[in-house]
């Protein structure tokens, strides 16, 4: 679909449209005998009027056999005979090697319909080279940074130990628990600084009970109390300071990677309408500027906070005790 979209394709499929079929939304509310049935020649009818113009892609292929069928009814898979064995109807359907020696092999005039295409797992290679395209939407959408060395490290250990599931579906997986468990992190309280407003509660509640005494050892403890939630409660307010110009930065970065991802989506349409002044200026211009803006607040986030006004150059010298973790790296 994406090469369609880039025109990166034979001229036989140029001009060509993708067409997704949805099974269930079809089954969905049909109540009566035949209706079924309706929807999908009308569905169907649609199609091959396009004279080859669309592409049907149908997801778990299998489900075509049975689908809609009833008493005295048809399932869908015998609708679409007829059609596919003529040639008005060009299909495309995905299934698990499984489920089409289970459902299709059992049906001769249906699999005739079919050229069967096997596609294999990818390699460990191929599945950090998926995982560097994927990368980016990542790191936006978690609004977190991700290791190159995380990717590597999730493809090897994924193929390596997880062997109920295929790469790289089980590998993308790692990474999108990882960096979701990143965010969690960013989003809740430190743990240091809850850590420590508990025990500040905890002490204040000593002290309201230890008010109401009145003996010398008691005097004695509530002294140290107070004295103890003093320097409790200059630590608690310092690291929430800290903490807050961590999330301000972080927040700014990604505020950028958003930025950067529009801008070059906005390149790819540019490019595909043929349109060379906006796709240069997009290019040459505005990214250049955001991913130099992203470099200064990322250098910030790594500081621990003070984000540098667009277009300075300074950066931020590296915090010693940052209370943020933003990076998702081989441990996590």
């Amino acid at each position: 679909a994406r090469r369609i979209v880039s025109g990166d394709i034979p001229e036989s499929l140029k001009n060509k449209r993708l067409v997704a079929m949805d099974l269930g939304a079809m089954i969905a509310g049909a109540k009566y005998r035949g209706e079924f049935e309706d929807r999908l020649k009308a569905f169907l009818k649609e199609i091959t009027a396009s004279e080859g113009g669309i592409i049907l892609f149908i997801d778990e292929l299998h489900t075509l056999v049975g689908a809609g069928a009833a008493e005295g009814a048809t399932d869908a898979a015998n609708i679409m005979k007829p059609q596919l064995a003529r040639g008005e109807l060009r299909c495309v359907g995905a299934t698990t090697l499984d489920e089409y020696r289970k459902h299709i092999e059992k049906d001769p005039a249906l699999e005739r319909r079919f050229q069967p295409v096997q596609v294999a797992e990818p390699t460990v290679e191929a599945t950090v080279a998926i995982l560097r395209g994927l990368k980016e939407r990542y790191e936006v959408h978690h609004g977190v940074r991700i290791q190159d060395a995380a990717l590597v490290a999730a493809a090897t250990l994924s193929h390596r130990y997880i062997t109920d599931r295929f790469l790289p579906d089980k590998a993308i997986d790692l990474v999108d628990e990882a960096a979701s468990r990143i965010k969690m992190e960013l989003d809740s309280k430190p743990t240091e600084l809850d850590q420590l407003d508990r025990q500040i509660l905890q002490l204040e509640i000593e002290r309201t009970s230890l008010a109401k005494e009145k003996d010398a050892a008691s005097r004695e403890r509530l002294a140290l109390i107070e004295k103890t939630l003093a320097n409790l409660k200059d630590k608690s307010k310092a690291l929430t300071a800290q903490w807050q110009n961590e999330k301000t930065a972080v927040n700014a970065v990604s505020i950028v990677q958003s930025q950067l991802e529009q801008a070059r989506l906005e390149l790819e349409q540019a490019r595909r309408q043929g349109d060379l002044s906006k796709s240069a200026e997009i290019q040459y211009g505005k990214i250049p500027d955001l991913e130099k803006r992203l470099a200064d607040v990322a250098s910030a986030a790594e500081g621990g906070g003070n984000v540098p006004a667009a277009g300075s150059s300074k950066k931020a010298p590296p915090s010693p005790s940052r209370l943020l973790r933003q990076e998702v790296t081989t441990r996590f």
